[in-house]
């Protein structure tokens, strides 16, 4: 299936990395405890005049300390999915009263167990002016299990505290709503780390970033800087204004990459084949990782099979991003909306096709190479997929009668309980949920497609259709 990898090394080791470490989806290593992670993103589209990152964790001090002024110590719970990996906090005040020479304020991070994971003081000497806003942060020197961060003016000073941000210590490039339907009055914002620069925005190939550096010099994108990001933002229809009804957006730092869809309209229900057979949706991923020089086995599965090789079957294909959430949430309107009777994803994975029986209710790549974003650039770690959902989900494909369908053309195809807690795992566990006959199926992780492994893919899926259309 399809989403960043950290980065290739190296361009000769990209499909290793991809394959032996995600199996291009994310399987979770056995010896890793899943609960341990990287902070998953808290995607609030906060950035404002104070400089909210947008996946900060924003605590405001009003409500913790009962007011803003704090002339004693003022302690923060961390909020669950907040607690993890490496962090940043920033502390946002300014100095009310201080005394002539020493230390203002302290800023602490406290381990679940009281062991102090980091700390940092402000000190007169440090001090450019009162009556000034100024950014306090500390990182975490001892990875562990955050569970309170401490304010604590120290003797003779007052201090008025805004608000708390806590972030990953390292994140990437971010493309923020992600993919999705777009009016072009809506509007796109790039999230770039501090200390890095865009150096591509292509459309469908096509080189916009000189549209978007004129934009800025018109006014009509914007560009904020804060101590830690850069946020830019423009209007769809002025950065592309002229787009296809579904068009790739790419962009690229030197260092991250990220890769959405914006789509004019939602899918069309449009279901080729027997017009009188069952509806079968099928789904493959966009390419993976975001700046992978590489189809993805799983699209061209999908777009390659025909469905006049079927009988009883009509089919509606559907090209996902790789985005934790709007994957599946794309599956689940076409189901709504187009009402096929069965749904199959199809996802890049190892080196065999791996017929997955179970998807688990839990999103965790934040121990993988650091921290796995998805094309949008998000992470998650430890975080259920939905709260009020069971554990896990059993699939509803009919497995052996694939399994036996498969075997028949000369594939050798393998039950699998994991599939990763990737996105894979995300749509499987969310088409599973929608009530049809549905599921997931990995294909073998392959960086090549010349006619021969095309055919090969695309007579894989007609077989699973098939199949699944056949069972009773």
């Amino acid at each position: 299936m399809a989403t960043a990898v950290l980065r290739h090394v190296t361009r000769v080791l990209a499909p290793l990395i991809a394959a032996s470490l995600l199996a291009a989806c994310a399987d979770a290593p056995e010896d890793v405890n899943p609960n341990d992670g990287l902070l998953r993103d808290f995607l609030d589209g906060k950035f404002d005049a104070a400089g909210h990152p947008l996946n900060a964790k924003v605590l405001e001090a009003e409500a913790a300390c009962n007011g803003t002024e704090l002339r004693g110590p003022c302690e923060f719970q961390v909020p669950e999915g907040a607690t993890n990996g490496a962090l940043t906090i920033n502390a946002r005040l300014r100095v009310v009263a201080a005394p002539a020479r020493g230390a203002i304020v302290k800023l602490t991070m406290v381990h679940t167990s009281g062991m102090v994971l980091g700390s940092k003081t402000l000190t007169v000497s440090q001090l450019r002016g009162r009556s000034t806003w100024l950014d306090l942060s500390v990182d975490q020197n001892t990875l562990g299990s955050l569970a309170m961060v401490r304010v604590e003016p120290q003797q003779n000073a007052i201090v008025e505290l805004d608000y708390l941000e806590i972030f990953p210590k390292k994140f990437g490039l971010v493309v923020t709503p992600g993919s999705g339907v777009y009016a072009d009055s809506d509007t796109l914002a790039f999230e770039v780390p501090q200390g890095r620069k865009l150096e591509r925005l292509d459309v469908d190939g096509t080189d916009a970033l000189p549209r978007l550096e004129q934009l800025l010099a018109q006014g009509k994108a914007t560009r904020e800087t804060t101590a830690f990001r850069t946020l830019i933002t423009a209007q769809v229809g002025d950065l592309v204004p002229a787009r296809a009804d579904v068009a790739e957006l790419q962009v690229r730092t030197n260092a991250h990459a990220s890769r959405v869809q914006l789509r004019k309209a939602v899918a069309p229900c449009t279901f080729e084949g027997d017009p009188n057979g069952k509806k079968v949706f099928i789904t493959g991923f966009q390419p993976f990782p975001a700046d992978g020089w590489h189809e993805n086995v799983s699209a061209v599965a999908v777009t390659a099979m025909n469905p006049a090789n079927l009988h009883d079957a009509q089919v509606m294909r559907l090209v996902l991003p790789v985005e934790y959430d709007l994957a599946p949430a794309a599956i689940v309107e076409v189901v709504e909306r187009c009402q096929p009777d069965i749904v199959i994803s199809f996802g890049q994975g190892g080196g065999f096709i791996a017929l997955e029986k179970v998807a688990y209710n839990l999103q965790d790549t934040g121990e993988i190479s650091g921290g796995v974003p998805d094309n949008r650039g998000v992470i998650r770690a430890a975080v259920e997929i939905d709260e009020s959902a069971p554990a896990t989900r059993a699939t509803r494909l009919p497995l052996e009668a694939i399994e036996d369908a498969l075997q028949a053309i000369g594939e050798s195809p393998a039950m699998s309980t994991d599939p990763g807690r990737y996105i894979c795992n995300n749509t499987m566990f969310l088409n599973i949920g929608t009530g049809k006959r549905a599921g997931f199926i990995h294909l073998p992780y392959t960086t090549q497609f010349d006619d021969a492994v095309r055919a090969r893919f695309a007579k894989v899926v007609e077989a699973a259709v098939q199949a699944a259309v056949d069972a009773p």
